[in-house]
């Protein structure tokens, strides 16, 4: 980092990349303004939207693998993409694990994974055959060897089983739902700030349920007489043990969701259409979830413009929805070079 827009030779400095002196002001101004400056007749952002441009002119075959506990290259790279690529008419492969900003082979990026982070999934995370399944979508798409891979999504879930999907997030999902007035308030309030926290607890499930894909909450906020904008952090969390399971985050400027800000009046209420980053996780049966709703949570740095408090409506229009699949242990696949069973796959007898 740093030198990226220079090629190294002094005598040559006529070279050097202008977008990367555009970058120290498009990113603060960006972060400040909530838009893509195109206002300003800067396109810097509009430029390094490749994916519309990679539908348009790409005629080749994608094969996306991706940490689903990657957070410096967000899940929200690999999804809804894999399932808009398939609709482009591309023949699309994905592996998605629970791994971090790693190699799905890399023993030692594997074992420093936490608890809520893929911890619960090793060591099944570890993927020994993704080299072989590389050589394999090569052969035949650079080549044309071999037999043609499967177009399908191999998704681990946070206890570390394998499934294969036809498609990720799953084309058919059954939805549950909870109006905020169906859930609890068992800590904080209503009003958000930088300093609290509200948590929610929702119903507990009576059966297994595994959420997967990209689940939504839609909440009524209402800004501050003082403010033209805000932010909000959700967390969900198991409720027995506390353990991470997603997280939302949301500028209250883009609250109708899409790639367009808009200023709020003093006061505003909006309906922030909040989705969780893709996530792919098993609740027991008589289990739940809580929300954690702070300002900001992980690395998410809330713009000035919206950092004053944000009071939320929690009643029957303000919805947690959940996409859910019902798979079980026999749905599963061991990858190779795994000695144990699935933990929660064990038969006592």
């Amino acid at each position: 980092y740093g030198s990226f827009g220079l090629d190294g030779d002094s005598g040559d400095i006529e070279n050097a990349c202008e977008g990367y002196v555009e970058g120290y002001y498009a990113g603060p101004a960006a972060y400040v303004a909530g838009d893509n400056l195109a206002w300003t007749g800067s396109d810097y952002w509009q430029e390094r939207h490749f994916l519309t441009r990679a539908i348009e002119n790409y005629a080749g075959s994608v094969y996306i693998i991706h940490g689903l506990q990657d957070w410096n290259v967000d899940p929200h790279m690999a999804f809804p993409v894999h399932r808009q690529l398939q609709k482009n008419g591309f023949e699309v492969k994905g592996l998605y694990g629970q791994w971090g900003h790693d190699y799905p082979d890399r023993i030692s990026g594997h074992q420093g994974l936490s608890s809520g982070r893929g911890g619960e999934a090793f060591p099944f995370t570890l993927r020994w055959d993704w080299a072989d399944d590389l050589l394999e979508w090569f052969d035949y798409y650079l080549k044309e060897e071999g037999p043609q891979p499967r177009l399908i999504a191999e998704v681990q879930d946070n206890m570390g089983g394998w499934r294969v999907e036809e498609t990720y997030p799953p084309a058919e999902q059954d939805w549950i739902r909870f109006g905020m007035d169906e859930c609890s308030i068992i800590g904080g309030g209503e009003t958000i700030t930088s300093g609290s926290e509200l948590r929610i607890e929702c119903p507990f499930f009576d059966e297994e349920t595994r959420i997967v894909g990209t689940p939504t909450f839609h909440v009524d906020a209402t800004v501050s007489l003082f403010s033209t904008s805000g932010h909000l952090f959700v967390e969900m969390i198991q409720s027995s043990n506390e353990m991470h399971l997603g997280h939302a985050v949301m500028d209250l400027r883009f609250h109708a969701g899409g790639k367009d800000g808009e200023i709020l009046s003093p006061g505003e209420t909006v309906n922030a259409k909040m989705e969780f980053f893709g996530m792919d996780v098993l609740i027991p049966a008589g289990d739940g979830i809580q929300l954690i709703i702070t300002q900001t949570g992980e690395d998410y740095v809330p713009s000035p413009v919206s950092t004053q408090s944000v009071t939320l409506g929690l009643g029957e229009t303000s919805i947690l929805s959940l996409s859910t699949v019902s798979r079980n242990c026999d749905d599963l696949f061991m990858p190779p070079m795994m000695t144990d069973p699935y933990p929660q796959c064990i038969v006592e007898d």
